[in-house]
């Protein structure tokens, strides 16, 4: 019995390991870096409001400073803009931004802009 237990030990290993497929790659996007994470600063988040409203409130991330008339740009969580804000005024931890082109959803990121998605934002609807 004791020549079986290595022959043994040595199947239990081998049929227990199972190989795993690794997943397909994600598309390329422009807005993220080749290790995955975004290349644009987020700030905060696009909160609640009516969407007939032409401000949103944006919910800013601690030690995040903006100042008045900085233009950002909410994305969606693919990474595509959805809107272009020109901030208009900050309480707090809450910035209050003019919508200049698009239409932000709540909860959408929002970021300091790259030359990319200046680029792609400037073909969302006024």
């Amino acid at each position: 019995m004791n020549r079986f237990r290595p022959v043994c030990l040595l199947l239990a290993l081998l049929t227990g390991c199972v190989a795993t497929t690794p997943p397909p790659p994600a598309e390329p996007s422009p807005f993220v870096l080749p290790g995955g994470s975004p290349r644009n600063v987020r700030i905060g988040f696009v909160q609640g409001y009516p969407l007939s409203s032409l401000s949103v409130p944006v919910l800013l991330l601690p030690g995040t400073l903006v100042q008045d008339k900085m233009v950002v740009v909410s994305r969606d969580p693919r990474l595509n803009p959805t809107a272009v804000l020109e901030i208009t005024g900050v309480r707090g931890h809450i910035a209050i931004a003019r919508i200049v082109r698009g239409q932000p959803q709540p909860k959408d990121e929002v970021v300091l802009p790259s030359t990319d998605l200046s680029e792609r934002s400037q073909e969302l609807p006024p």
